[in-house]
């Protein structure tokens, strides 16, 4: 006993799962060592004594939000100075900071918003950051007008490490993040897995030409929405910059879901198949027991305490287990659900519920934005009826503030929160 013991606290510790059927005890890890956090910003005593005050199961709309930071070519919009970034098509997901105590934000439409930005959001001062400045996006190549896109791409992107980037190191067109937004907490790194490789809608001859490569160079395929290959951007909000890219990561299309378990140090991916990154930060293996996946378009949150990732696809409701590493289908046809781009989903940590803020189209459900409560252990979705200000807003970003123990939603500068349940004392 006292050798498996050892055995499974070796593969905790390298950031592997525990084999199929053995309970794993959660493996301790330190918080992040606290550090001066820049831009500082000056709390809103008003403000956070009113979300300190807020009943259980209740909405507060916030006020209007404060906006700072160096936008990039974003600044010749002056809606970005009163909103902040705005919500993007396909990307409706939030990611939480624990060292900074923060959400972080980026992502890209297709022609509405093609930009690479990264925003973070304060709550306790209510204010946007705009922590990367966009940089130019690359031209519609025309007919006798090839020349000049081959120009532009000399000058605005770089092979480097057999990926293709900004010169600041930024995804060149990132398009939508789906649900592949995450926070590696350990090394305090937003990780934006693209399916597009940041290369959508670009021509690959014209690249080609650019960065003296063959049009046939399979760096440059597999960035379409089918099957192929996804990089992994990474952006350290510290220091302001995205780093290290890592390459051929398997994808089965571009609507998949990445979350970083802290309690393992994992890194796990959904997209056709279920994967997590090797320690050693190179290879995907597949969870071999994960027979039967999901399909497209999911939202997923993880329950450290369960060590289980739940997702909402449709009406469908899917629970992983990482100590099986195999998925269940727990409802078929549940009461409610949501869906990439229709909702937003978070585990909120004090109440122990799967947080869905939808507003799916579902026969028997009112029209309109909805609350609904998951349950893992009850395996039961609820209608909380909550009191305060519900939003009647559809295109939202959101995710669970554990500092405050809200669920925070945002639209083109609207903010509410929601607490579902006061922290006992």
């Amino acid at each position: 006993m006292k050798t498996a013991l050892h055995g499974l606290a070796l593969l905790l510790a390298l950031g592997l799962p525990a084999p199929a059927g053995e309970t794993a005890a959660p493996a301790k890890v330190e918080p992040p060592a606290v550090s001066r956090v820049e831009p500082e910003l000056a709390p809103d005593k008003d403000l956070v004594a009113k979300i300190e005050a807020l009943p259980d199961n209740t909405w507060l709309k916030l006020p209007p939000v404060k906006v700072t930071g160096d936008m990039g070519v974003l600044a010749r919009d002056p809606d970005y100075k009163r909103t902040g970034p705005r919500v993007r098509d396909y990307c409706n997901k939030m990611v939480w900071a624990p060292d900074r105590k923060r959400a972080l934000y980026c992502g890209g439409g297709h022609n509405i918003h093609p930009w690479n930005d990264v925003w973070e959001y304060d709550l306790a001062s209510n204010t946007w950051v705009c922590l990367y400045g966009a940089d130019p996006t690359p031209p519609r190549a025309k007919a006798g007008e090839e020349d000049k896109a081959v120009e532009w791409w000399k000058a605005n992107a770089v092979l480097k490490d057999g990926s293709v980037r900004t010169p600041r190191g930024a995804p060149v067109r990132p398009c939508h993040t789906w649900w592949s937004l995450t926070y590696d907490s350990d090394r305090r790194q937003m990780l934006f897995l693209e399916s597009h490789k940041g290369l959508v809608f670009q021509d690959r001859g014209i690249i080609a030409r650019a960065l003296g490569l063959d049009a046939a160079d399979p760096l440059l395929k597999g960035s379409g929405s089918g099957a192929g290959e996804a990089w992994l951007f990474t952006f350290d909000p510290a220091r302001k910059e995205w780093g290290e890219v890592l390459t051929k990561v398997p994808k089965s299309y571009e609507s998949a879901c990445l979350e970083y378990l802290p309690d393992t140090k994992t890194l796990w991916w959904h997209s056709g198949k279920t994967y997590r990154l090797d320690p050693a930060r190179k290879e995907w293996p597949a969870y071999p027991n994960a027979k039967t996946n999901p399909p497209a378009s999911g939202e997923t949150a993880y329950d450290p305490e369960s060590r289980k990732v739940v997702a909402t696809i449709g009406q469908k409701t899917w629970v992983f287990s990482c100590d099986e590493g195999a998925w269940t289908l727990a409802q078929d046809n549940a009461a409610d659900g949501g869906y990439v781009p229709a909702s937003t989903f978070a585990y909120d940590t004090t109440a122990r519920k799967f947080v869905l803020y939808t507003h799916m189209k579902i026969a028997g459900q009112p029209e309109g934005a909805r609350l609904r409560l998951y349950d893992l252990k009850e395996n039961k979705w609820s209608d909380p009826k909550p009191e305060g200000e519900l939003p009647k807003v559809g295109n939202v970003a959101g995710y669970y503030d554990p500092e405050r123990n809200v669920t925070v939603i945002y639209n083109a500068g609207a903010t509410w929160v929601y607490r579902c349940k006061r922290a006992a004392r």
